[in-house]
């Protein structure tokens, strides 16, 4: 909803004290837990939610979503309200907001690869939510509100709309998941709507597990038929089955894991002592057959245990035991442990099918073993340390997981999806080139001066520059002090200035660059041209007659066939079409122009917006409305 600057947006004015009441009300109904916080840092809920100097103001997205924008006094979004018939009365927390609050809203997991597709625009697909072990999936209904988070990170980082019952994804648990969408995103993280706020660091303690993320992607195997047996497809054969399912229980003899700054290789004596004879269970079921794996309690007791060392070793390291522990049990086991099962047969272990039964009755054994330190706070067990000189860590080699095999389809989903999605769909991109008077920051920065960046690209070039140097002012962080690099970027032609504010920097530096477009398919390599975007201008006329006219010029700037087009109009409009040679426009280039008879605005604007064109893009001149 917010991928692109909002169309339009009013003014923002003051909300008095009895509309702000109103609205701390609205909230509350909408989300009741916050009636049951307690204050934070002494400040009550209301305070937070609808705080001194809150402010509102009307508007509309680029894609004609009407809605309500509230911010606090220094204009960051907290809530925003969308106002079209089918989402009435709707209140929804932004990224801001959500942050103070984490578990306001019921959420999925996803991968962080797929949470670059939601920041590009893409919808979350069924494909890219984690289901795996005990991964919740909440039993939402359609159109409810959900917000995504990233693997290992307890932050939202998008918050949407259930495009797809939550019983429908938790039902694919196990299973190839099914196509299609799961979360229709209203809002996410570096959005138009969060970089018009204060573009607040991460939370401190953001991180659950590894902020890292290892690409599944280089993890695969040249072997496809493990990718086949997962898929479902099955053999006629019950002995090349059995002999099948063996094989998947084995690692990848090529595999490695991941390691906090690299990957290790595993050792093939210890991939070798993996593989176990397993049973299988052949189940008929109207004559079509099934197999169960079916493992003993000391399988399960070894598979867990590994699992147990895969996580110290590799996710929970030394480097961010500080920032994740303490960490209660059932997070360990539920977040970590069980996602971290090796392939195969391993993913089938739990603890309920172990020799202790119980998460805790395990953990106080394995702290026996002087591997890990665990303590009882409150009748709740927590982890509290780890030995990492440990023998067992020491001598660890690791393993491929279910999380990687699931990022690893997850991502290949996501990417089946936005390509699918992104076919023969019209692009319009507008980017900025370095001129001789920003040239030298880019190359400080480690960038091409000969490069095209866009806006928000830029945004980011520069806060990273301002932090990395320590620019902001410490007695006001919303002025930047300019170094020599800066002074040439920002400064304006015979201008002698040392401070600006932080807001106006971006401006600057796109007033010292040079404007390109580039209109083409999403997919293709982009090539930019100079200048801005050349809208399709629509005029609305009378001709003689006291006849009124719809013409259409512009549409060869958008790859658009003037001869489809005019045709697609003919049969829409009902009405005769006629296509001329656009007056004043150089006859090498051939451009034409379209012209339908009747008030046919509104229809033309539906076509170009079908077609891709923006309405941003699209010129409406009525010289037919009476002049006040």
């Amino acid at each position: 909803m917010f991928k692109k600057p909002v169309a339009s947006l009013k003014s923002f004015s003051p909300l008095r004290s009895s509309d702000r009441r109103r609205l701390r009300d609205e909230i509350l109904a909408s989300f009741p837990a916050l009636k049951d916080m307690e204050p934070i840092n002494d400040t009550p809920i209301s305070a937070i939610i609808a705080p001194e100097g809150l402010q509102s103001a009307k508007f509309t997205s680029y894609i004609e979503e009407p809605g309500t924008l509230y911010t606090d006094g220094e204009g960051t979004p907290l809530w925003f309200k969308i106002s079209s018939s089918k989402k009435d009365s709707m209140i929804v927390p932004t990224i801001y907001m959500l942050w103070r609050f984490p578990h306001l809203i019921p959420g999925l997991t996803t991968w962080n690869p797929v949470v670059d597709k939601l920041r590009n625009g893409a919808d979350l697909m069924i494909p890219g939510v984690i289901t795996a072990g005990n991964m919740p999936v909440h039993d939402l209904d359609e159109s409810a509100l959900v917000v995504i988070r990233a693997r290992g990170n307890q932050y939202p980082l998008a918050v949407g709309t259930m495009a797809t019952p939550g019983s429908v994804i938790a039902s694919s648990r196990g299973t190839v998941p099914p196509r299609g969408k799961a979360v229709h995103i209203l809002h996410v993280h570096l959005d138009q709507l969060w970089v018009m706020g204060s573009k607040m660091e991460l939370p401190a303690d953001w991180a659950q597990g590894s902020t890292e993320y290892v690409d599944a992607s280089e993890y695969e195997t040249d072997d496809e038929e493990d990718v086949e047996d997962e898929a479902g497809h099955g053999r006629d054969d019950v002995g090349h089955l059995a002999k099948d399912l063996k094989a998947t229980c084995l690692s990848n003899p090529k595999g490695v894991a991941p390691a906090q700054n690299d990957q290790q290789s595993v050792d093939k004596d210890e991939e070798s002592h993996r593989v176990e004879e397993d049973r299988v269970e052949t189940l008929v079921d109207q004559g079509q057959e099934k197999t169960a794996i079916v493992l003993s309690t000391e399988e399960v007791d070894k598979y867990l245990h590994e699992a147990l060392l895969q996580v110290l070793k590799f996710k929970i390291t030394e480097g961010v035991s500080k920032e994740i522990l303490p960490m209660t049990a059932s997070t360990l086991y539920s977040s970590y442990i069980l996602p971290n099962r090796a392939r195969g047969h391993a993913a089938e272990a739990d603890i309920k099918k172990s020799s202790w039964k119980k998460l805790a009755k395990w953990l106080k054994s394995v702290e026996k073993q002087d591997l890990i330190k665990c303590k009882d706070i409150k009748g709740e067990l927590f982890l509290l340390g780890v030995n990492w000189n440990h023998p067992q860590l020491k001598t660890f080699g690791g393993h491929k997981t279910v999380e990687q095999q699931q990022a690893r389809q997850a991502k290949a989903e996501a990417e089946s999806s936005q390509a699918s999605a992104d076919e023969k769909v019209l692009e319009v991109l507008e980017a900025y080139r370095p001129n001789s008077n920003s040239a030298d920051f880019f190359e400080g920065i480690g960038r091409s001066k000969d490069g095209y960046y866009t806006l928000t690209e830029l945004r980011s070039f520069l806060a990273a520059y301002f932090k990395e140097k320590q620019l902001a002012d410490p007695k006001n962080q919303r002025i930047i002090r300019l170094d020599g690099v800066l002074r040439g970027a920002l400064g304006k032609k015979g201008e002698q200035v040392d401070r600006v504010p932080r807001d106006q920097t971006s401006d600057r530096l796109v007033s010292n660059m040079v404007l390109h477009h580039y209109i083409g398919y999403k997919g293709q390599q982009p090539r930019f041209v100079k200048g801005g975007v050349k809208p399709i201008q629509i005029t609305q006329e009378i001709r003689t007659g006291r006849k009124t006219v719809t013409k259409v010029s512009g549409l060869e700037h958008f790859m658009i066939d003037v001869d489809t087009f005019a045709h697609e109009l003919q049969v829409l409009c009902a009405g005769s079409v006629a296509i001329t040679p656009l007056v004043g426009a150089s006859p090498k280039l051939n451009l034409r122009e379209v012209m339908v008879q009747g008030p046919q605005v509104k229809n033309v604007t539906e076509v170009l917006q079908e077609k891709g064109v923006p309405k941003k893009f699209i010129e409406i001149l009525d010289k037919t409305a009476k002049k006040k």
